[in-house]
C-alpha cells in the first residue's frame, strides 16, 4: 500500500472517529417550527447586517423570534460551541484533511463554533441570562480561545451579565500584554454590561494613562468607558489628549467617549 494510500485510510478512519464522536457527545439541538437551532442561527447571521427596508429584515427578525421561542433549551448547544476547543489531533486532522481532495472531511476548526455561539447569544440577548455562570466558568478556562469567545458572548447579553464583572476584570489583569482578543472583547463585555463603575472605570483608565497605557489597547478601554457615560466622569481628562492623537482610530474612540462622558467638555474641546 502507498504512503499516500495510507495516509488518505488514516485520515478517513481518524476523521471518523471525531465526527462520530462529536455527534455522541455534543448536545442535541432543539428546534423550533420543525428547523433545527443552527438552521435558525444560520438565517439570523446572514441578515444581520439588513436594514430596516431590505427584504431580509423580516428573515432576520423571523430567525430571531425563532430562537428567542427556543430559549435557554439553546444554552446547551451554544455553551458547547462556545467552549470548543481544537486539540492537538484535530488540528492535524484538518492539516492532513487540507492536503488531499481525494476524501472530502468537514471539519471546522473552534473558531466556526465560536462564532456560531455569538449569533445564537445575539439573538437571545438579554434573555440568554441563565446561562452567566457557565459563560463565566469559560473565562477561566485554559484554551485562550475560548476565553476569548465567553467574554465576547456575555458582551452579546450585556447588562444582565452583571455578574460576570468581577471574572471578566479578573480575566484582564490575568491576561496581561498576552492574547488581544481576551483583552478586547473582556473590554467589549464590561462596556456592554456598564455596571459597577467604581470598580471598573479605574482598571479601563490603566490602559488609557496608566501602566497598561502603552499596550495598545486604549481606543478599547476608551469604547468602553463611553458605555458608562457620566458615570465614567473621571476618566474625562485622560481622555482629552487622545483628540490629538496621531492614530486615527484613537482619536475617534476618544471623541466618541467623550460626548458620551461629558457632552460638555466635548464641545469645549472642540472649540479649541
Amino acid at each position: 500500500m502507498s504512503r499516500r494510500l495510507t495516509i488518505l485510510c488514516v485520515v478517513a478512519f481518524v476523521g471518523t472517529l471525531v465526527g462520530v464522536s462529536w455527534i455522541c457527545l455534543a448536545p442535541r439541538e432543539p428546534a423550533y417550527q420543525g428547523k433545527a437551532l443552527s438552521a435558525w442561527m444560520d438565517e439570523w447571521s446572514k441578515s444581520l447586517t439588513a436594514d430596516q427596508k431590505s427584504p431580509d429584515r423580516a428573515k432576520r427578525d423571523r430567525a430571531r423570534a425563532a430562537i428567542q421561542q427556543i430559549g435557554t433549551n439553546a444554552h446547551p448547544a451554544l455553551l458547547t460551541m462556545a467552549g470548543a476547543k481544537d486539540s492537538a489531533l484535530k488540528r492535524r486532522i484538518i492539516a492532513l484533511a487540507n492536503k488531499q481532495s481525494f476524501i472530502r472531511l468537514r471539519f471546522q476548526p473552534a473558531d466556526y463554533y465560536h462564532a456560531r455561539a455569538t449569533y445564537g447569544f445575539s439573538a437571545l440577548g438579554p434573555a440568554a441570562k441563565p446561562a452567566v455562570p457557565a459563560l463565566i466558568n469559560l473565562l477561566h478556562d485554559r484554551d485562550r480561545h475560548v476565553r476569548a469567545s465567553a467574554a465576547q458572548c456575555l458582551s452579546l447579553i450585556g447588562p444582565e451579565a452583571t455578574n460576570a464583572v468581577p471574572a471578566l476584570i479578573k480575566a484582564l489583569n490575568e491576561e496581561g500584554n498576552g492574547y488581544g482578543p481576551v483583552l478586547i472583547n473582556s473590554m467589549l463585555a464590561l462596556g456592554a454590561i456598564h455596571s459597577e463603575p467604581d470598580s471598573v472605570v479605574p482598571v479601563l483608565l490603566e490602559y488609557v494613562n496608566g501602566p497598561r497605557k502603552n499596550w495598545n489597547y486604549s481606543a478599547s478601554a476608551m469604547d468602553a468607558l463611553g458605555r458608562y457615560r457620566e458615570k465614567a466622569k473621571s476618566a474625562v481628562q485622560a481622555i482629552l489628549p487622545y483628540l490629538n492623537d496621531s492614530d486615527e482610530g484613537r482619536r475617534s474612540s476618544a471623541d466618541a467617549a467623550l460626548c458620551k462622558i461629558d457632552p460638555q467638555a466635548a464641545a469645549q474641546a472642540h472649540k479649541k
